[in-house]
């Protein structure tokens, strides 16, 4: 069986609240997931699709949202005081941890998930993340700075490029996104749907044959 794949944003609090549980819950079923960092807005650009609270009425509502999808699922949350942070920084950073230990980057992704939306903790702070990604980089036990400039370097920024471009091919919407088999699943909402899919309790849908995102048309 493929690996689950699980496609986030640290900028997301749904990401966060998907990210608690769908390793466990893949477990149960026996599959491994794919952790799949991405920067949700460049992927909506190339997808000529709006922000998701560009909206005043959507984000009046995601604001009341998040707490409370938080709260039924629960799990504790504390919305930023900045929000949303829009950082490269993260999602370079599980890249650096990832070439020499996946487990290492899942630890750190979570735990800067958690501490964006537990601790109020900005993630574009380069310190912060420098240290974060050192704690949880104990097999190589790299120093924070060593971390940071490796997050700064070029294959780093290779590597969260390749995965946005991975996004814009499977048309990846939003954060979360879960795809199991093929199959999307949008959103933390879909936990049940997943767990029922993965149980064998929900027959998978049939997948459309995706065509192609046209290219922007140019402007003069």
């Amino acid at each position: 069986m493929t690996p689950i794949g699980f496609w986030f944003d640290f900028a997301s609090p749904y990401g966060y609240l998907m990210a608690e549980r769908i390793d466990a819950l893949a477990a149960e079923h026996g599959r491994t997931v794919r952790w799949c960092p991405m920067l949700l807005f460049a992927v909506l650009r190339q997808l000529e699709m709006p922000a998701p609270m560009a909206h005043a009425a959507k984000r009046d509502y995601m604001l009341l949202d998040f707490e409370r999808s938080a709260r039924h699922l629960g799990l504790p949350y504390r919305h930023p005081s900045r929000f949303p942070v829009v950082s490269p920084l993260p999602g370079r950073m599980f890249h650096v941890l990832a070439e020499r230990d996946e487990a290492a980057a899942v630890v750190f992704a979570r735990a800067a998930l958690r501490a964006a939306f537990r601790d109020d903790q900005a993630l574009d702070d380069a310190g912060f993340v420098g240290t974060l990604a050192a704690r949880c980089d104990t097999g190589a036990a790299r120093d924070a700075g060593t971390l940071l400039q490796a997050a700064q370097g070029d294959a780093a920024r290779a590597a969260l490029a390749r995965g946005i471009d991975e996004a814009i091919g499977q048309q990846v919407f939003g954060s979360p996104f879960v795809q199991i088999d093929g199959e999307p699943f949008f959103g933390a909402d879909r936990l049940p749907q997943i767990e029922a899919r993965l149980a064998g309790r929900l027959a998978p849908a049939p997948v459309p044959t995706r065509a192609p995102n046209p290219a922007p048309t140019p402007k003069e």
